[in-house]
Parts: structure tokens; C-alpha cells; sequence
């Protein structure tokens, strides 16, 4: 099968557009010839792309379906042209990384800020999502690094760890185990807890272990999936939450105490890029914020 750009070039306009008349515009060439484009395209594929009743155009569900393949390749194909023209016109470079919500709001504005004393002018976009997204993205090569919990090996990406953080134990402001030094999990039997809705998070099973070893029963009365709604909801009095730590300068001054957890369970945090070893300057640089800031950084948790 040979497939001519310009016949999916005419498909795809005449997709867009609606009718012959229009995608010829778009095109700058005449109906006809937009005619023998879509002619020729259908005789390769060996299907029809359209029904054509009353003089109309009507793409038929193959047609439909094949038409979703085809925006998916010409946006890649447009990501080019644009990276093309950046780099004639000699446009900053920009980067693009991938991280938890919680990350986004706590350490990734100090890696940016640290990277900008060298880079103020290249464009960051900061694509905040779950684990399982980002691993996504990292694979497909949508994102130029992420910033996320560690996760076990997997094809076409590469990890480096950066910190490993034990949980903490958020309670509200009041709460009777808020002057502790530590929270142990025979502490919180009885206590309202808030948890992660199991699927996405990676020590939901060691949290059910610590109390289940400890013969402790919490009720866990709300899940949810991300640390801050945890931590709002610690905040609002509705329950105690084992949390991650990164969060918690955030939240102390809102309601939220923190103390140390007596258990295991910990987080390790990684750098994870596509596969390949092939990075530039920027990503480099990018990389040395990203660890000179996670060596240095404060969680502030209570005294």
C-alpha cells in the first residue's frame, strides 16, 4: 500500500472543512483535483472514506475511524513543523516535566527557581498528574523527565532516586494526639481515617499492614486520590490521614499538625526520563536543580 502525503492532506482538510469546495481553499487547488486526491487514497486503503448522496459528502465509519489516526499523526507532524521554525528563528528551547500534583505545589517551584538563575528565558510546562499518567507520558516521550514516586522497572524508561522520605501522621489542629512526639498506629485505633482510594496509591497495603500488625482499627470513613485533598480534609476535623511529607509545610500553618509516624512505610522519590540516554544542556541543568533542591529541602514539620 502507497499512501501519498497529499491525499491525506486532502482527507484530512476535507474532514475539517465539510465539503470539496472548502478543502480546495484550504489547499489552494481545485475541487477536482481534491476529487482525484480522495479517489486515489481510497483505491490504496480499499475502502470508502465517504458516501456521496445528493451531491453531499457523508464520511462513512471507516472513514471517521481512520480520520482519528490521521489527527493524531499530523499533530505530531505540526509539533515538528513548530520545532522546526523554533529552531530557525532561534526560539529558547522549551522543556517539559511531569509530576504529582503535590510535588507541583511544594518542590518543583523551588527546582524552577533554581534553574531560571541560568535559563530565565527558557519556556517550563509542568504537567501535574498520577503516577500511572506520567509513566504514560514518559514512555511515549511527551515529557522530557518527571518527577514522581518510584515505581517498579518498566520498558523505555529510566529512573534515578533522589530523596526517601518516612510518612508522617496528619491530625488536626486540637487533636488529642497532637502533642505527641510520635504517633504510633496503636494511636489511631477508633480514629476517623482519611486514605487513598487503594488503585493508585503504592502504600495503601503497608498502611493496612502497620495497623492490622498492630491490632489497630481505624474507620476509614473518606478515600481519596490525591495528598492535599488528605490534608484538607485532615484540616476541615473529618479524620487523621498517614500522609507523605512534602505537603506539610503547606498545610501546618492551616489547620494540620504533623508528627513523625512509628512504622516502615516510606516514599522513595525518583528522577525518571525516557529511555534512550539522549539529553540536552537544559535537561542536564534542569537535573543538577533538581537534586541540589531535594538536598537541601525543608518539609517543615512541627517541633
Amino acid at each position: 500500500m502507497m499512501l501519498q502525503f497529499r491525499q491525506i492532506e486532502a482527507f484530512r482538510c476535507l474532514m475539517v472543512a465539510g465539503t470539496s469546495v472548502g478543502a480546495a481553499r484550504k489547499m489552494n487547488i481545485t475541487q477536482p483535483a481534491i476529487s482525484r486526491l480522495i479517489a486515489d487514497l481510497e483505491d490504496s486503503l480499499g475502502f470508502r472514506l465517504f458516501n456521496r448522496t445528493k451531491g453531499r459528502l457523508e464520511p462513512t465509519t471507516a472513514g471517521v475511524r481512520f480520520y482519528r489516526s490521521v489527527e493524531e499523526n499530523f499533530l505530531g507532524l505540526e509539533r515538528l513543523v513548530q520545532v522546526a521554525n523554533n529552531i530557525r528563528d532561534e526560539a529558547p528551547e522549551g522543556i517539559s516535566i511531569a509530576c504529582l500534583p503535590v510535588l507541583a505545589t511544594s518542590i518543583m517551584p523551588l527546582i524552577l527557581r533554581e534553574f531560571f538563575k541560568y535559563h530565565p528565558h527558557v519556556p517550563v510546562t509542568v504537567d501535574s498528574c498520577s503516577t500511572p499518567e506520567i509513566l504514560v507520558r514518559l514512555q511515549d516521550m511527551k515529557v522530557d523527565m518527571a518527577i514522581c514516586l518510584a515505581f517498579p522497572s518498566m520498558a523505555g524508561i529510566e529512573v534515578e532516586a533522589i530523596m526517601q522520605m518516612n510518612v508522617m501522621c496528619a491530625v488536626p489542629v486540637g487533636h488529642r494526639l497532637a502533642d505527641k512526639a510520635v504517633v504510633t498506629p496503636q494511636d489511631l485505633d477508633g480514629e476517623n481515617m482519611i486514605g487513598w482510594v487503594p488503585i493508585i496509591s503504592q502504600g495503601y497495603k503497608e498502611e493496612l499492614s502497620s495497623l492490622d500488625n498492630a491490632g489497630s482499627h481505624p474507620r476509614h470513613v473518606i478515600k481519596t486520590h490525591t495528598s492535599h485533598t488528605r490534608y484538607a480534609m485532615v484540616a476541615n476535623g473529618l479524620g487523621v490521614s498517614i500522609v507523605e511529607p512534602f505537603a506539610a509545610k503547606i498545610w501546618r500553618n492551616n489547620g494540620v499538625v504533623v508528627r513523625p509516624f512509628a512504622s516502615d512505610i516510606s516514599y522513595q522519590y525518583v528522577l525518571a526520563y525516557p529511555g534512550g540516554g539522549i539529553r540536552s544542556e537544559l535537561m542536564h541543568d534542569f537535573r543538577e536543580a533538581a537534586l541540589k533542591v531535594a538536598a537541601a529541602y525543608d518539609f517543615g514539620f512541627d517541633g
